[in-house]
């Protein structure tokens, strides 16, 4: 029976891909592991291999038609095979879409209450539409001592009763995507932090509530805040590169904290290092000595043996698992479930696709996939 060739998943943003050329003609013999074609999504080439041996009897794609992640570009099979009944029903859709996305995006949208139990408060503002007094403004890194004080305000660590007279940061999150929400669990653990508005530079937002918080403006109006003091941190809700460039310039363009934060779900080792801009989210382990570097995401279920050193911006995905002594150069993506080997060097702009298991050192700006993971392409993060 013929098999679809599947356009996979590259990556958690990724959504589709541009065949930039097919190795192999119809007709022509294919056997498993033969590049069949090589495709180009926003931050990598890779080559495409066959998963199954046979003849490649049809193009569904052709060069430089954009194709969604999870399509049939093509089918294997037999030389006299009948692939009529089986072509109807394989179908590329014409358009990427997010409509999924979408009705999750929509589903959390809600009208902004006057205050919460959790620490968001939205309304009724007045001004720039924020309240309160400064705070003094946290350490530059987080550790896992004020994380345990944290714990221990909230009365959750054994033998302590919860401080109702907890300082509170106020927090505007940058980016009102999917992105916000996941900021929004977050910081509804934290008692010190209090989420008072949203940034995002679509005008179109201007005024829509999310989660029950207001999207105040773009960045012109957190520079506003910031220099009105009536703010005392940002945290970033974006991902990938954007996540990168928006921090900088932050950095660079005003004099205001871009928070870490850290759920309390997690589990954080002793010596942790968590430098600003940095996300660790519920249920995952951060070995002891541990360096979280500056804007880097730790997602839901991860886990980080000792002395790993993470570097700048990079994303470490839901249930990936780094062993002892792993350095991440700086801006790595590592895929869902995901298995790095002990005491090896991640080099910069690296891309490790979901499920593979990288076992040795690995350069600089490639695409790494399989197991055990070896070199498929070209990746594109941290070349701009």
């Amino acid at each position: 029976m013929a098999t679809e060739v599947i356009l996979p998943k590259l990556g958690m943003n990724t959504e589709s891909a541009t065949i930039l050329s097919w190795r192999k003609q119809e007709g022509d013999t294919v056997a498993i592991g033969d590049v069949l074609a090589e495709v180009e999504t926003e931050k990598a080439v890779i080559e495409l291999e066959a998963e199954a041996a046979g003849i490649l009897r049809r193009w569904l794609a052709s060069e430089g038609d954009e194709v969604p992640v999870s399509a049939a570009i093509a089918l294997i099979g037999t030389a006299d095979e009948d692939l009529t009944a089986f072509e109807q029903k394989v179908t590329i859709p014409t358009e990427v879409t997010g409509s999924h996305v979408q009705r999750i995006y929509e589903s959390w949208k809600a009208p902004a209450p006057s205050a919460s139990s959790n620490g968001h408060h939205a309304a009724p503002m007045s001004g720039n539409g924020i309240k309160g007094s400064v705070t003094e403004a946290p350490a530059s890194r987080l550790d896992p001592e004020a994380i345990r004080a944290r714990l221990a305000k909230r009365g959750i660590l054994a033998g302590s009763t919860p401080d109702t007279e907890v300082a509170q940061t106020r927090l505007v999150i940058y980016g009102s995507g999917l992105g916000a929400k996941q900021l929004l669990e977050v910081t509804r653990q934290l008692d010190d932090v209090e989420v008072v508005g949203l940034i995002d530079d679509n005008t179109d937002l201007l005024g829509v509530t999310l989660g029950g918080v207001r999207v105040l403006g773009g960045f012109s109006v957190l520079a506003d805040l910031a220099a009105s003091k009536e703010i005392d941190a940002v945290a970033l809700s974006f991902h990938s590169e954007v996540r990168k460039k928006v921090h900088q310039r932050i950095k660079e363009q005003l004099n205001i904290r871009i928070l870490p934060l850290v759920d309390p779900r997690a589990i954080v080792g002793m010596d942790v290092t968590i430098e600003d801009g940095a996300l660790v989210e519920a249920g995952s382990v951060i070995g002891p000595g541990t360096i979280i570097g500056e804007g880097t995401i730790v997602d839901v279920g991860v886990t980080v043996a000792h002395d790993c050193m993470l570097g700048p911006f990079s994303h470490l995905s839901p249930g990936c698992s780094l062993s002892g002594v792993v350095c991440l150069k700086e801006n790595v993506l590592v895929g869902v479930g995901a298995a790095l080997n002990s005491t090896i060097t991640i080099g910069r702009g690296v891309i490790i696709t979901p499920g593979s298991a990288v076992m040795n050192d690995v350069p600089d700006h490639v695409v790494m996939s399989g197991v055990p993971a070896k070199v498929i392409g070209e990746s594109r993060r941290d070349r701009g």
